[in-house]
């Protein structure tokens, strides 16, 4: 945005503001009191018969039910005493009370009705949810005392009055009667010219905050230099995280931006190359975006989010802005010094309708789900976000599905049995995350951790888990389950905290292993690896999982003095036709002898490949050869 204009103090502004602010505040304040004032009268007037009536038939419904037996059960049980019930709210209803309705709480704390005396068009039915709008609606299962809800409204004073229905000393159940009370029209006459005179000044307010405001955005140009990462000179993750909530997401087409394989680059040429490619990608970036229409911004390692403009709803300029960025990157050399060049592309993915989430991370996440398909055919491509495609083919489920997953107790964990390979006895259970959607599927983690990566609900889904092993393993004394953790998990004090918890009740920690997929991340945190030797001490023992397929460290198994390793399916499963895999397999044995380490083969399928790890001296095995996941139970 251009500033044109700029008043050089802002100090005076704010005190002018400052002092008729204090004015508006004065006016303000006499009218609400004398409003309170007449208020309190007219209610004092209006409802003692509204509230005599509400306490005599809170004591008639009282007066049909069975004390020995819940309230709400017994209603919702006896389709003729519901009626009776309904039929005497709704005698209750006049000019001035609009609504009369018996509530219950359910065992999650949340209102819903019971009966409802309003019209059939606008009754509720039984069960359905009440969205309370005041919190005043729980004191009343404290005091067990009736309670009075006041509504300001300008033509009318309207009541909430709650009557408690007691069973035991508790309370069971709420009457509530909704009433108005209409004001006096000379008083609003008054309100109206106080509202007036207010008005004007709040119109003076304006002016000055608009001056305020520009002189804001000069103080924002300064502090800009803290939005922009020093490497690419693009936006950084600070801008985003100061800005999201003022993005408006009808202006713009959502993208992330992905450079295929830069690890590789970083680990073949160094961090000083790899930074030199994120300076030119970035560069390339820049100069094919509009200028003061499109943003760029470095969200983290070799990721971009680009905010590209819509105009006059066009999203296709938009998106000519986001193919023109992948195919310049693709023709460009990338120049590692003076002579060497290396070829770079990048994976996009694209989320073209961002205005139909109902945040910027919501929104992000859709992109960020498209990004993760490019890569998972085969990067070098720009993926568009696709709905009803996703939703056709189940592909992942959304970030609310998730959420009221975890909320509604629909995480559940299938478990793996992990036999001796020498007895084929059950050594331990790998738990195995599943969500049940709300039509009954049993969705896979390949269609839930990509959408959550980076998210707190992750977190939450491995609280969930850890919950799950634990009430497992709380049943069952002679079982041992392992549960997978990832990186964050370990460096996050709420996950240690449990994980605290557990090792200080009797036979926990020692059947409940961490599996942990070995990864950079984990190897450079200094923290993750202090807090992996802590989880040894307090009994837990740690099996690195997936070992062989990627990042693995025969040194960092000893420092962090891991008691088993996992050997990757991905080999396990090639090991008859591959020569390579046999020998990586072999020697991963061989090392894990000598280091006093426990083998488990992953991805045993049939008899010749069981034969064969056998032959190896591998401990212990799993696969489908010896079970499926399935719930505890079967």
């Amino acid at each position: 945005m251009r500033q044109k204009f700029f008043i050089k103090n802002p100090l005076y502004l704010i005190l002018s503001t400052l002092a008729i602010a204090m004015i508006l505040v004065l006016l303000l304040y006499t009218t609400v009191k004398l409003e309170e004032k007449i208020e309190k009268r007219m209610i004092e007037i209006s409802t003692s018969d509204v509230m005599a009536i509400a306490h005599n038939s809170a004591t008639a419904i009282k007066n049909q039910l069975d004390l020995t037996s819940h309230f709400a059960e017994q209603i919702q049980n006896n389709e003729a005493l519901h009626q009776t019930i309904e039929k005497k709210l709704s005698v209750l209803l006049t000019q001035n009370i609009k609504y009369s309705y018996l509530l219950y709480r359910d065992k999650k704390g949340i209102f819903r009705f019971l009966a409802d005396g309003a019209k059939e068009e606008e009754k509720a039915f039984i069960n359905q949810k009440f969205d309370i709008d005041n919190p005043k609606w729980l004191e009343v299962f404290h005091t067990k005392k009736p309670l009075m809800i006041e509504h300001q409204y300008l033509q009318q004073l309207s009541i909430s009055y709650l009557v408690p229905i007691l069973r035991e000393n508790e309370v069971e159940m709420v009457l509530a009667i909704d009433f108005s009370i209409t004001k006096v029209e000379n008083i609003n006459t008054i309100i109206a010219l106080m509202k007036n005179a207010i008005l004007a000044i709040i119109l003076v307010v304006i002016v000055f905050l608009i001056i305020l405001l520009i002189q804001t955005l000069r103080y924002i140009a300064i502090k800009k230099t803290a939005y922009i990462d020093k490497l690419t000179h693009v936006y950084n993750r600070n801008y985003l995280q100061e800005s999201e909530d003022f993005i408006n997401l009808n202006d713009y087409l959502l993208a992330t931006l992905d450079i295929d394989h830069f690890k590789t680059v970083n680990d073949t040429y160094g961090h000083d190359v790899g930074d030199k490619i994120l300076k030119q990608v970035a560069n390339m970036i820049l100069l094919t975006v509009r200028t003061n229409e499109d943003i760029i911004i470095r969200y983290g390692g070799e990721e971009f989010v680009i905010l590209a403009k819509i105009k006059r709803g066009d999203n296709l300029s938009a998106l000519n802005v986001i193919e023109r960025i992948f195919k310049n990157i693709q023709e460009n050399h990338f120049y590692i010094n003076k002579k060497d060049y290396l070829n770079i592309t990048v994976s996009i993915g694209v989320n073209l309708v961002p205005h139909k989430s109902r945040t910027f991370s919501e929104a992000f996440k859709l992109a960020d789900i498209a990004l993760y398909n490019a890569k998972n055919k085969g990067r070098n491509n720009i993926e568009i976000y696709d709905e009803i495609h996703n939703h056709h083919n189940q592909s992942l489920m959304s970030i609310n599905e998730i959420k009221e997953a975890i909320e509604e107790n629909r995480v559940i964990c299938f478990y793996q049995k992990i036999v001796d390979t020498f007895t084929q006895k059950v050594s331990h259970y790998e738990a195995l995350l599943r969500i049940v959607d709300k039509q009954g599927n049993i969705v896979t983690p390949d269609k839930i951790l990509p959408v959550i990566k980076g998210t707190f609900i992750l977190r939450n889904i491995t609280k969930s888990v850890l919950a799950l092993c634990h009430e497992k393993l709380s049943q069952h004394p002679t079982v041992c389950i392992n549960v997978n953790l990832n990186p964050k998990d370990i460096v996050d004090e709420a996950i240690l905290d449990i994980l605290k918890e557990y090792a200080q009740q009797s036979n926990i920690a020692n059947r409940l292993g961490i599996e942990i997929v070995e990864s950079e991340d984990l190897i450079t945190c200094k923290d993750a690896k202090n807090n992996l030797l802590m989880l040894k001490q307090w009994g837990y023992k740690i099996f690195i999982d997936d070992f062989g397929s990627g990042y693995s460290n025969f040194i960092y198994l000893t420092q962090i003095k891991t008691d088993f390793i996992k050997i990757d399916g991905a080999i396990i499963k090639n090991i008859l036709e591959d020569k390579i895999s046999f020998l990586l397999v072999k020697s991963i044995v061989d090392f894990a002898k000598e280091a006093n380490i426990k083998v488990i083969a992953e991805y045993v399928s049939n008899k010749e490949i069981y034969d064969t790890i056998k032959s190896l001296g591998i401990e212990y095995s799993q696969g489908f050869y010896f079970s499926q996941p399935k719930a505890f139970e079967e």
